[in-house]
């Protein structure tokens, strides 16, 4: 038999190989959205929750409802509820819904507390550890410890307002302080109590902080230490 000439050979065409191309890579965003990868992740990010905490020494509350998927039941000392929401871009808020000052007797007395959430993939961490968490310190702080520092409504946004630099930007930042005083005007119209929530913080006002992957957790375990004698910690 003769071999085929050209007119007779059958290519795919451009659209097929781009179905194919598309076809392919939906199968590995499948994969690795599986649920064995999935696990997978969890059982890492746990090792990494188990490790901050025995490096830092301060006990583990889950963000609900993902947060507890990372904490060993053993381990968990509570659960909070700040949600991302409260801290989109443009959309900021104090919950006067969602307080939290369950967590404020188990901060005081263990000097601080880890804050335990997940984030969806390529984003380096929830709104709800980045912002939300971080506006709460500071309108709480604002509440119990008027004449400190960091609670003083003519402080720069650094100090009054503590955020992660390599996630929220200096001028999102300033938009969150600039809404303080209204927040914090919010909480009070609650009658909180405010001599019982500071009697529990010990003369201590909150400080955030965050911790990821990427960090090393022994240089940052001796610079939370260092923290901790000034502030009641909040790890993120």
């Amino acid at each position: 038999m003769p071999p085929p000439t050209l007119d007779q050979l059958i290519f795919p065409s451009q659209a097929n190989q781009q179905q194919s191309l598309s076809h392919i890579l939906g199968d590995l965003k499948r994969a690795n959205l599986s649920i064995p990868n999935r696990l997978r992740s969890i059982c890492q990010d746990a090792a990494f929750v188990d490790e901050v905490a025995d490096a830092v020494g301060l006990p583990l509350v889950a963000n609900e409802r993902c947060g507890s998927w990372y904490i060993d039941p053993q381990r968990k000392a509570g659960s909070a509820y700040f949600k991302s929401t409260d801290g989109h871009t443009g959309q900021w808020k104090f919950s006067t819904r969602r307080l939290n000052l369950h967590l404020v007797e188990l901060i005081g007395e263990k000097g601080g507390c880890i804050i335990i959430d997940s984030t969806r993939r390529g984003k380096r961490m929830p709104d709800a550890l980045s912002k939300t968490v971080p506006t709460w310190c500071a309108v709480l702080n604002r509440a119990l410890f008027p004449s400190h520092p960091s609670s003083s409504s003519s402080s720069s946004s650094s100090s009054s307002l503590f955020t992660p630099p390599n996630t929220v930007s200096p001028s999102e930042a300033s938009q969150i302080s600039t809404l303080l005083s209204s927040f914090l005007s919010s909480f009070l119209s609650l009658s909180p109590p405010l001599d019982t929530l500071r009697a529990h913080l010990k003369g201590k006002p909150l400080r955030p902080v965050w911790l990821t992957p990427e960090d090393d957790l022994a240089s940052q375990g001796e610079g939370l230490a260092a923290l901790r004698a000034e502030w009641n910690v909040v790890v993120c």
